[in-house]
């Protein structure tokens, strides 16, 4: 008969194994050689602080998770908090989502945040016409579809899909559109349009590509006030110069320019300027516009009753001999074929004539020089 403290011995020895199942602890200390560990319908958890630890391959299909943080999805996505990491397309991590989110492409080899994409070696920003490309190759940045700034061209510039570029270089900076072109150099300035140009520098102003015209007829000038302002001068007031008309038809001119026999005098003189005869009362009009420098007597007598036309420019015209007071004052603007007064006879004259002349710049010159060819 057995001994029934051995019995009760077993039975507590029986209790501590039953105990030691109970707690999951069956397996410590054991390993498993060239073989397999399968739980069926099982769960593996590791409590109490323990711990994961081995060497070799991790291989995992499906879904699931790692203490809450980590969490591999269907397809090898692995998910890190708002982190994606996944095997797709190259490879592929993506942090965040929406506008924010961040996007690194192995396969495109391509990082975007939201609406900022940096693909080979180009950055862009935005979508659409108002996209902004900066390409780190060329050095370019393109603005939308109809602007670049390139760095290459003219010392750079900001090219136009017109054709058109502001730009700057060594030598000057410029705007060009077509056919138009502004330059600004250090000391030179160049207005360019179609073969017209206005070049202000530092010894002065030239135009060039001016179109000529044939009569100053309604032709307005540009002068510069004591000021320096510059103002337009209106057609009848005058000019700088330019051509005249002939005050009476030169058909009746009876006496020219140059040396002649002085009438009633028997002395050989230098007729200054050209005679023209004409009735007693016959209109004489103004050779061109300008403004009357004097309208009135000569005191000294050989004029008469006569009226000095300052044209501008050093242009002057005398009309001599008339028969009365003229018909303009002295400071009046005249214009192109306005009546100045009479053919008459007053001063040294013997007969009703105008004696006509033109001074340029002080000097009197053969009038025919500045009157349309007859």
């Amino acid at each position: 008969m057995p001994n029934l403290n051995d019995v009760a011995g077993w039975i507590d020895d029986l209790k501590r194994q039953v105990a030691r199942l109970k707690s999951g602890a069956f397996l410590e200390n054991a390993s498993v050689t060239a073989g397999r560990l399968r739980f069926i319908g099982g769960l593996l958890k590791l409590d109490s602080g323990a711990t994961l630890d081995g060497d070799g391959t991790f291989r995992w299909r499906g879904t699931g998770s790692i203490a809450g943080d980590w969490e591999v999805l269907e397809g090898g996505v692995l998910r890190v908090g708002n982190v994606l990491i996944s095997p797709i397309g190259g490879g592929r991590i993506m942090i965040g989502a929406g506008p924010n989110g961040i996007i690194l492409d192995g396969g495109a080899g391509s990082l975007t945040n939201g609406n900022v994409t940096i693909e080979g070696g180009k950055a862009t920003f935005g979508t659409g016409s108002n996209r902004v490309v900066v390409d780190g190759a060329s050095g370019q940045v393109s603005v939308g579809t109809s602007m670049t700034l390139d760095p290459s061209t003219d010392g750079g510039a900001v090219l136009f899909s017109d054709g058109s570029k502001l730009y700057s270089n060594t030598t000057a900076i410029g705007v060009r559109k077509g056919i138009s072109a502004l330059t600004v150099g250090d000391a030179l300035a160049t207005l360019l349009s179609g073969g017209k140009y206005i070049t202000v520098a530092d010894d002065g102003i030239t135009f060039g590509g001016i179109r000529e015209v044939t009569s100053t007829d309604g032709v307005k000038w540009l002068g510069i006030t004591t000021s320096g302002e510059v103002v337009m001068v209106a057609p009848g007031v005058g000019g700088p110069g330019g051509s005249l008309s002939w005050p009476l038809p030169p058909s009746t001119v009876t006496d020219e320019y140059g040396p002649r026999e002085s009438p009633g005098e028997g002395a050989s003189t230098f007729h200054e300027g050209i005679d023209f005869g004409a009735p007693n009362g016959t209109p004489i009009p103004s050779a061109g516009s300008g403004t009357v420098e004097f309208a009135g007597f000569d005191s000294a007598g050989g004029y008469g009753y006569y009226v000095l036309i300052n044209h501008g420019g050093g242009l002057k015209t005398r009309y001599a001999h008339m028969n009365g007071a003229p018909a303009v004052t002295t400071g009046s603007h005249v214009a192109r074929g306005q009546i100045l007064g009479e053919v008459g006879n007053t001063g040294t004259s013997f007969g009703n004539h105008l004696h006509f002349e033109v001074e340029v710049d002080g000097v009197r010159v053969n009038p025919r020089t500045k009157l349309p060819a007859a």
